[in-house]
């Protein structure tokens, strides 16, 4: 199993940014921005305090070596504590024999904010499951990166 820490900072405080982030129309446009448009919102649930949804979507699928692969479906469910701002992401990729999730916090930091994200990654694979976590951690940085950029386009909405 591997252990993957990540922080992003956003410009603005911790409230406005959970704003966002349990914002179901939030998600929907994040999604759209990243060219990924093949997406159904399967469950969302938001009652002030307690934030959930679950996303499934086609992603295209890069192999090791740059390769493009196709696509799978890979499906997302967010969970927010407002009152603890803090979460729980799990990931579940259809077809491949991996288990992704993390925990999620987010805390003042100056003028803004810092969220974390600590993902456990394990890949069910004899021999070279952890070359395929190392791929898999390189594909979440890079994924990270695209949608940070696009949240912080819309964090503006949020203010």
């Amino acid at each position: 199993m591997t252990k993957h820490p990540m922080k992003t900072r956003y410009p603005a405080p911790a409230a406005t940014v959970l704003r966002m982030l349990t914002d179901r129309d939030f998600h929907a446009r994040k999604l759209e921005k990243l060219g990924l448009p093949k997406y159904e919102i399967l469950d969302h649930a938001f009652d002030g305090q307690q934030f959930r949804i679950r996303i499934e979507r086609r992603v295209p699928v890069t192999m090791p070596g740059g390769k493009k692969a196709g696509e799978t479906t890979v499906i997302n469910e967010e969970h927010w504590n407002l009152a603890e701002r803090k979460g729980v992401v799990k990931v579940e990729t259809k077809g491949m024999p991996l288990q992704m999730s993390c925990d999620s916090s987010i805390a003042e930091d100056g003028d803004g904010c810092v969220v974390t994200l600590d993902w456990s990654i394990e890949a069910k694979i004899p021999v070279v499951g952890g070359q395929f976590e190392k791929f898999v951690v390189n594909d979440i940085e890079s994924r990270a990166a695209d949608e940070t950029r696009v949240a912080l386009e819309l964090l503006e909405d949020y203010r």
